[in-house]
């Protein structure tokens, strides 16, 4: 057993010199040496961090508290070398908005022969702000250090247009800091040369291209003989697009095997790609053979006809196209669009669109409606006066506009959102119906149920009138005196409410003959009685009412002038009257 020759404490094992492990710690530190502060630098435009040992101009993306950053961190702090070796590291929580950053480093190092000690220490790290070099650019006029100018020159830029798709599609862009567009074309500004290098060997593989380099002096160091300059990469692209009609110069055509005069590009990719529909002969031009030997669109896509297509007969023999691919030749018999209806002008064309079907429709370039510019001899070299370029597809577009989804129909001008919420509530109230097992309403019936509301209403506004009419009869006849007794009046009225409202005519003529017998006081008594159902307030009656008014005014004078008949009211009147009363 060996005591510590320190604090005197037991020591099993090895005995570190005589000493204890807490007291060999505590007089060895091996992390002396290291530094406890240091600094790391960090872009307060981008969020970069500033890579140590790159010589300050390298910069990398890296979040806070992450493995980028720690790296950053433990290669800031001086002192940590090979006899001091790395156990663990991490970070230790700060405020997101510090700018400190506090590193937590396990290290290890043997301090005698088969001794090591293990320590923790913390380090802080101050975060100071230092522009980028891609930043400080950005705000002077050099923020590029290479650029791409695409141009065709030409009165159709179709193919520019399917490059521009083609880059979004291969994320050819992805190194891209700005693009400019220019009456003819494009300008791509890259901050690496290496980088447009890249993008003008993408365009060389998809169009027919040719480019030429320059560069010019931005500014020169004399003490270790450097210069910095801006280059700039002009391609051109062939003027020739897909569906065009090309027109080869005699020499050239004989120098390509005896072509004829007009041929049709069905292909502009890495190659030009030319056809002839009469006879089925194909060649490709490659970017070199353009170049040297150039040749031009005569038509292009603005001068297309339409045509409709009557019948379609294919011919007996193919042409072998390198390899196994062959054309297929058809007659087909089309008529032009604008003379389809007005006259019979039928033509039997030869074409490669052996897919087209009878009414289908196609377009193409009638020779006869253009001018070609070409003489007599050169006219007899040309073995069609129409040329099918391709079937007719309508715009897509257009159709969804002309439709309203779900009904197939133009879209309705006005008040459409008030008329599809009706439409959309009756259709909830069709289904409701079909669940419950109830029959659909018919079209119309509501419609018919106004009407009946609307004659139910021109039926009060007459019962109204002939109501005041009788009141003014029964004035007239209380302003001529007679009256009579009060059990009289009793008996005639029972008389005639013993009378239903639905009698038929025997029973009104019955109440009507008790009326007459009555004499005067019967009619007054008849009177009091429809004055009394009035009251009563049973508008459906208007008929018994009717009958009652006769009655005693026939008994009331049976030899004598009659009272005067109420006048008709017009129906303009009555209505408007009507509607007046029910608002008051």
């Amino acid at each position: 057993m060996v005591l510590c020759c320190i604090c005197g404490v037991q020591v099993t094992g090895t005995s570190h010199g005589g000493r204890c492990t807490q007291c060999l710690q505590k007089e060895v530190d091996i992390t002396e040496g290291i530094s406890r502060h240091s600094i790391v630098y960090q872009c307060g435009s981008c969020g970069k961090w500033q890579r140590p040992g790159g010589g300050g101009t390298v910069y990398v993306p890296a979040e806070r508290e992450s493995r980028e950053l720690l790296a950053i961190c433990l290669k800031s702090i001086k002192g940590i070398s090979k006899e001091r070796s790395l156990v663990d590291a991490g970070f230790i929580w700060t405020e997101p908005h510090s700018k400190e950053l506090k590193v937590k480093v396990t290290l290890q190092k043997e301090v005698m022969a088969g001794i090591v000690v293990q320590q923790v220490m913390t380090c802080e790290l101050r975060v100071n702000g230092l522009q980028c070099s891609v930043c400080k650019k950005s705000f002077t006029r050099h923020t590029w250090e290479s650029s791409v100018q695409v141009r065709q020159r030409g009165d159709n830029h179709r193919t520019l247009l399917n490059l521009e798709q083609l880059v979004l599609k291969h994320q050819a862009h992805t190194q891209l800091i700005k693009v400019a567009g220019t009456k003819e074309g494009m300008d791509f500004f890259f901050t690496k040369e290496r980088d447009a290098q890249a993008f003008v060997s993408f365009v060389k593989g998809v169009a027919v291209v040719r480019h030429h380099e320059s560069k010019h002096l931005v500014s020169t160091n004399i003490h270790n003989n450097t210069q910095r300059f801006k280059r700039t990469t002009c391609i051109e692209i062939c003027p020739v697009c897909r569906d065009d009609l090309v027109f080869l110069p005699p020499p050239l055509a004989r120098a390509l095997g005896g072509l004829p005069p007009y041929m049709l590009c069905n292909r502009a990719a890495s190659f030009v790609g030319l056809l002839d529909p009469f006879s089925g002969r194909t060649f490709e031009v490659t970017a070199v053979d353009f170049f040297k030997r150039p040749f031009s669109s005569s038509f292009s896509h603005p001068q297309l006809t339409e045509f409709v297509v009557l019948d379609v007969v294919p011919l007996d023999f193919e042409r072998r196209v390198g390899g196994p691919k062959t054309v297929q030749l058809f007659d087909i018999e089309v008529a032009r669009v604008s003379d389809f209806g007005k006259n019979e002008d039928r033509m039997v064309v030869r074409s490669h669109l052996g897919f087209l079907q009878p009414s289908d429709l196609a377009v193409g370039y009638d020779l006869r409606t253009l001018n070609t510019g070409l003489d007599e001899e050169e006219w007899a070299g040309v073995p069609m006066e129409v040329y099918l370029v391709r079937k007719h597809r309508p715009d897509k577009s257009s159709q969804k506009r002309n439709k309203r989804p779900g009904v197939g129909a133009a879209p309705r001008k006005g008040k459409t959102k008030a008329a599809d919420r009706r439409v959309a509530e009756d259709a909830e109230e069709e289904d409701e119906a079909a669940k419950n097992g109830l029959a659909p309403v018919p079209e119309g019936a509501g419609a018919a149920e106004e009407e009946d509301e609307g004659e139910e209403d021109e039926v009060d506004e007459e019962d109204e009138e002939l109501q005041a009419a009788a009141e003014q009869m029964l004035n007239a006849l209380g302003a001529s005196g007679a009256h009579g007794d009060e059990s009289d009046d009793l008996e005639g009225d029972a008389g005639c409410e013993d009378a239903p409202d639905a009698a038929d005519d025997d029973g009104d003529a019955a109440c009507r003959a008790e009326g007459s017998a009555a004499g005067p006081a019967g009619a007054v008594a008849e009177a009091d009685g429809s004055d009394r159902e009035a009251d009563s307030g049973n508008a459906k009656s208007g008929r018994g009412r009717r009958r009652a008014g006769r009655g005693g005014g026939a008994a009331g004078y049976p030899d004598g002038p009659s009272a005067p008949p109420a006048e008709e009211p017009d129906e303009r009147k009555t209505r408007k009257g009507g509607r007046g009363a029910k608002k008051r």
